[in-house]
């Protein structure tokens, strides 16, 4: 029997409690590690004094780590043909990557929720990396992403940044697998699989019985499989994000991405 493999929790997942609070509750249940939502609909790290970063980062030093924290900022801000809007979203990401360090994060993820359509991007430069402090990752938040344009162009980007990644929301990815179209959705998800760093498990109240999960789950798994890098965490956005409400998914979740995996007999 394959023993289980570790399964962090997206901190959107349970209302209610600070970060202290909410590392020492993961500790407790035995939660690997914890995303945190880092902007401003989060607990707004870049807002934050260095005093209070250091003391959250001990805070994760005794109970789970932090691995990564999450921005609210668009990419296509960061690529955007306007200076001043190009201007606003690097400050942004640069202040929350700075922020992001020093809780002991590892990346950064951005948004991406207007799908590219032109390999020419406005990036004053040096990219829309530039010496930030952690790595990007980038979320594909809308299904249009794996037609054949904005992938092409995404591909561009991820080949011109060397530090650039992605984060896969199995919600979203499952919607663009379902996507009608030239059929080619799968084979695009595949070509990406190389530059997932990290996996969601996202559930927004239905579960995860939509095929599309699966389909996804099982990219990452092989991937994991055969050397990749991936962590994998539960994201839970369903009506009720009590402690108990995003628990009882958390585990639900985190034992059903064990029995996708190769070698569980499943």
């Amino acid at each position: 029997m394959t023993a289980p493999a570790p399964v962090g929790l997206y901190s959107i997942s349970v209302r209610g409690l600070d970060v202290t609070d909410l590392l020492s509750w993961a500790a407790r249940h035995r939660i690997a590690f914890v995303h945190l939502r880092g902007g401003r609909r989060g607990c707004d790290l870049a807002a934050r004094d260095a005093s209070t970063l250091a003391r959250w980062r001990e805070a994760s030093k005794r109970t789970v780590p932090v691995t990564g924290v999450t921005a609210d900022t668009d990419l296509a801000d960061l690529l955007s043909a306007d200076p001043a809007v190009r201007h606003q979203a690097r400050e942004e990401v640069s202040r929350l990557a700075d922020a992001a360090r020093a809780v002991g994060a590892g990346w950064l993820r951005l948004l991406a929720r207007r799908p590219l359509h032109t390999t020419d991007f406005a990036t004053d430069g040096s990219g829309p990396l530039g010496d930030l402090a952690v790595p990007l990752l980038i979320e594909l938040h809308n299904p249009k992403w794996l037609a054949e344009r904005p992938h092409t162009a995404l591909v561009r980007l991820l080949q011109q940044q060397p530090r650039l990644q992605l984060l896969a929301d199995s919600t979203q990815l499952a919607q663009a697998l379902a996507e009608p179209g030239d059929g080619r959705a799968a084979e695009r998800l595949e070509r990406l699989g190389p530059w997932i760093k990290v996996l969601h498990l996202s559930d927004p109240g239905p579960g995860l019985a939509d095929p599309g999960h699966r389909v996804v789950a099982h990219h990452v798994a092989r991937r994991i499989t055969d050397g990749q890098r991936i962590e994998v965490a539960v994201e839970w956005t369903g009506a009720d994000r009590t402690p108990a409400a995003a628990l009882a998914r958390y585990r639900e979740h985190a034992a059903w991405w064990n029995a996708a995996r190769p070698g569980t007999g499943s």
